[in-house]
């Protein structure tokens, strides 16, 4: 083993990355990868590049034509890249459908494979088309997990327990920091405005909040197709003075560094990188309870969690958090000792461990 360790050490790693995920949610994923000693390049097939401001990836793209054409397309891709390529490990990030692709692909030509549940993927995986999937799961060398939920629930479907990691959220401790200026936003969200999102949900409750006395300011950054009945329902809701959308933005620590909450109404959720990164910048987090929060998350200690779909449990924890300055410290106190956990150095050894097997 330790000459085999040596030996990748000496020539470095070629990882190929199989994703259709979001490309700044894949960035996000990428970067201990690419911070690594270990690995000297990150060929990533997808349906459009992401960006290459980490210089170890390499994008290898393929037309979009929608979702079933996007499959095979992938698949072909993969299987001339690994023909022309010298490929050590495939990872395959979403593996509903995405990541399956490239683990098959893999396993055909004996590369060893990691397959990455992030977000909805365990949800996904017990719906009746989903099921045959379980086949490559099964077969994968190493299977990653956002948390307990999840690991647990694979464990139970026979899944060997020495295959299945909880892979570490980490972030750039130092970009996502606490600021040092004045809050300019009670609360902050980010995320798409999509339906699964549940903005919606959240603006409501500051408007609950204005009819208890409480005029709470909240910015939301992100972009999407809801963006329009988004801002309709501020105008509805008499919140154009409280409620701004921000839009897409790449420094997002700026907007962070802004707020002194963090809030997520989501209805599902693995572990969103937005959380980690909010909490890094000393954001007490008002999150749903979903997917593997509650594994970053304690109730009452360095955060609040909240069921999802009800505006007013929203608004109740956010008015507790708002009015009681005590508590707000103490859980913002709670909230920035994770940063410990955070680091990309945590994230970098436990790539290093996994694709040394």
């Amino acid at each position: 083993m330790v000459a085999v360790w040596c030996h990748l050490v000496a020539r470095g790693q070629t990882i190929l990355i199989s994703a259709k995920l979001a490309a700044h949610q894949l960035e996000r994923h990428l970067e201990p990868l690419a911070r690594s000693e270990n690995v000297e390049r990150i060929l990533v097939v997808r349906h459009e590049p992401v960006s290459e401001r980490l210089s170890k990836v390499e994008n290898v793209t393929f037309s979009d034509s929608g979702t079933a054409r996007n499959l095979g397309r992938m698949h072909r891709t993969i299987q001339q890249t690994m023909r022309a390529e010298r490929v050590d490990w495939v990872i395959g990030f979403n593996p509903v459908p995405w990541g399956s692709i490239g683990a098959v692909a893999a396993m055909r030509r004996g590369v060893p494979t990691v397959l990455s549940l992030i977000g909805s993927d365990f949800r996904q995986l017990n719906r009746p088309a989903a099921r045959p999937l379980w086949l490559v799961l099964k077969r994968a060398d190493h299977i990653t997990v956002t948390g307990a939920r999840m690991r647990d629930g694979l464990l139970a479907e026979g899944v060997p327990e020495s295959r299945v990691h909880v892979l570490p959220h980490v972030v750039d401790t130092e970009r996502f920091a606490p600021g040092a200026d004045p809050p300019t936003f009670d609360i902050v969200s980010v995320g798409q405005l999509i339906h699964r999102k549940r903005m919606d949900l959240l603006i409501e409750a500051v408007r609950i909040l204005r009819v208890r006395g409480l005029r709470a300011t909240l910015g939301i950054l992100g972009q999407g197709p809801l963006e329009g009945e988004l801002r309709t329902l501020i105008q509805r809701s008499g919140l154009t003075d409280q409620v701004t959308l921000l839009g897409y933005r790449e420094d997002v620590e700026s907007v962070l560094q802004q707020g002194r909450i963090y809030a997520l109404a989501s209805e599902w959720e693995g572990v969103p990188f937005a959380l980690i990164e909010a909490m890094s910048a000393g954001l007490v987090p008002v999150v749903t309870d979903v997917g593997t929060i509650d594994d970053w998350v304690t109730n009452g200690e360095n955060g609040r969690l909240v069921p999802p779909g009800d505006p007013t449990a929203l608004a109740n924890a956010l008015e507790h958090l708002l009015r009681n300055e005590d508590s707000y410290r103490r859980q913002r106190t709670r909230a920035l000792e994770i940063r410990q956990q955070l680091s990309l150095d945590v994230g970098i050894a436990f790539w290093d461990r996994l694709l040394a097997d």
